[in-house]
């Protein structure tokens, strides 16, 4: 497969990173019960692990989002000061950063509230003093999309994105709820879309993967790829030149899936970093993804070592 001649140097996150407490339960109570955890966890989440696969993985990265200046706030801080991950944009007074509540159950399934913050409102005066480098690469989430003040921001700040950028865009769960419009026009000048089967099923109603991926790819930008992740199966590599290629997976204890597309969307951008063609670099990001949900946490990606242990003699 062909297309892609960017090779990215940098990611560059701009939109959210909040606050997840998750908490390890057998399964989600009926409603109006209750439950006891067997386990909890409080860390930085959203675009924190990606922020931290790509570091793990060798690839420099930086956030251009809003933290705010409460309890949560100074816990993302605290967290990317640890991972020595630089901001782009100053802090913001009086406002707090977000959280969510995340129930992981005995089967590794997760279910999500989310409180969105000050995370949630990027204004124009916040993108456009964000300085952009050759070969970077911008990923934005479909939370991001579909907050009224952020997903106008972008909405007019990423079409102005120069060609020398690559745009990767991840839409999550609350896809269905991007306003259409809104998400057509950025699809159009979107380089790698990197989605799962719930998520390409609600953007095509299209149950194949193979068909969904094709058709979805008509949708980007000139030379575009479609990810469609399949979990354990793999996923799919699609673009406008190449029928849907089967990647497949590798086979893993699972644990925890949270953040599991979030560790193959950093691997694949940090493998197309280091030279590795798109097939290659998705391969590569499936295993990853397959080594993160052995763990127990949000920003599970493994480091470079770890993974190049685990493909033995291809690197």
């Amino acid at each position: 497969m062909q297309g892609l001649n960017v090779r990215p140097r940098r990611l560059v996150l701009v939109g959210s990173i909040l606050v997840d407490i998750l908490m390890y339960v057998e399964r989600l109570p009926e409603r109006g019960g209750d439950t006891i955890a067997r386990q909890s966890l409080l860390t930085s989440g959203g675009g924190m692990n990606i922020l931290l696969g790509a570091v793990r993985l060798g690839l420099p990265a930086c956030y251009a989002g809003r933290i705010g200046d409460g309890p949560m706030g100074e816990q993302v801080l605290s967290d990317l000061t640890r991972a020595g991950i630089p901001l782009l944009l100053p802090r913001v007074s009086g406002a707090d950063t977000g959280f969510d509540i995340g129930l992981v159950e005995a089967d590794a399934e997760r279910t999500f509230v989310t409180a969105p913050g000050t995370e949630s409102r990027l204004e124009l005066a916040d993108v456009h003093a964000i300085q952009l480098q050759p070969g970077d690469a911008v990923y934005v989430s479909g939370y991001d999309l579909g907050y009224p003040i952020s997903g106008e921001t972008l909405a007019a700040w990423l079409l102005e994105l120069p060609p020398g950028v690559l745009l990767i865009i991840d839409p999550g769960p609350l896809v269905a709820e991007i306003p259409t419009t809104r998400l057509e026009r950025i699809l159009a000048r979107t380089n790698i879309l990197s989605l799962n089967e719930r998520e390409i099923g609600l953007l095509t109603g299209i149950t194949a993967l193979p068909l969904a991926a094709q058709t979805l790819v008509t949708r980007l930008a000139p030379a575009g790829f479609v990810v469609a992740r399949a979990g354990a199966q793999g996923c799919w590599l699609a673009s406008h030149t190449v029928e849907p290629l089967h990647l497949p997976g590798r086979p893993a204890r699972i644990v925890d899936t949270t953040g599991a597309g979030d560790t193959h969307v950093a691997a694949l951008l940090a493998r197309l970093a280091v030279g590795d063609d798109i097939i290659q670099a998705t391969h590569r990001a499936n295993v990853a993804a397959s080594l993160s949900i052995e763990r127990i946490g949000p920003a599970t990606c493994p480091t470079l070592a770890e993974l190049q242990a685990a493909l033995g003699s291809e690197l």
